[in-house]
């Protein structure tokens, strides 16, 4: 039994006008009035920067920015709107209905800068994420968390369970829990890259977006071993006409 999908949505020359308008337009905004920063982050190390630059819009996600440097959407840059919106209507196909995200972290990452190993697995975060990529190529990278990895299937297989290749105008969807309680991930851009993540953040910290996606603390699947796999659905915008 799969608990989660990996989607794909794939860009290409037609429907990357769009993704184009809005890279230019991140960069555009961000010389006239500068909105991207280096925010504190906690590490078992001490108090860090962050290792690129972010900018939070909608509602606050304590994770990076903080309550204090979030900008309500009908204040944030026109960029962040229009990859919201993107993002909205490409995720649709991947999972069917409307996703209310309602919060954007947009990110800027500089020549070797990456974001590390992490999982989206905050409380209050809905089941469903997903990312436009803007600017260059960049892997993202999927293992195991520690508490699930076995020791014998280490030794004899490579530490990343997935690895997955982003382009410019790819939007990615993470769909399922259990993708973030079971593994964590990484990006990795070649060089200047913009990515746009879209959640929805519920700030009881008990629903998804989809009520049905809910599962209660003492459900079995939930507090079992069973590692489940995920498959990777790749589209292509139904309207287009060409292919990347």
């Amino acid at each position: 039994m799969n608990s989660g999908f990996i989607h794909l949505i794939l860009g290409n020359p037609i429907v990357n006008r769009t993704a184009n308008n809005i890279f230019e337009l991140y960069q555009e905004e961000a010389f006239k009035r500068p909105f991207f920063r280096r925010y504190p982050l906690q590490s078992v190390r001490g108090r860090m920067l962050t290792n690129y630059f972010s900018q939070n819009s909608g509602v606050p996600y304590k994770y990076i920015a903080g309550t204090g440097n979030t900008t309500p959407f009908e204040h944030a840059p026109q960029a962040v709107n229009e990859a919201l919106q993107l993002i909205k209507d490409r995720a649709r196909l991947a999972v069917g209905k409307s996703v209310d995200f309602n919060e954007v972290l947009s990110a800027a990452y500089m020549e070797k800068q990456k974001m590390s190993f992490h999982s989206d697995s905050e409380p209050g975060l809905g089941t469903v994420l997903s990312s436009l990529s803007l600017g260059s190529e960049a892997l993202m990278h999927f293992r195991l968390r520690a508490k699930f990895k076995d020791v014998k299937r280490a030794k004899g297989h490579s530490q990343n369970e997935l690895t997955i290749r982003l382009r410019h105008g790819d939007v990615l969807v993470m769909q399922g829990q259990d993708i973030q309680d079971k593994y964590e991930h990484t990006v990795v851009p070649t060089n200047f890259r913009i990515a746009a993540t879209a959640r929805f953040i519920d700030a009881t910290g008990r629903l998804s977006q989809f009520p049905d996606d809910f599962q209660d603390d003492s459900s079995p699947h939930m507090e079992s071993d069973f590692i489940p796999t995920y498959p990777i659905n790749k589209y292509n915008n139904p309207h287009d006409t060409l292919a990347r």
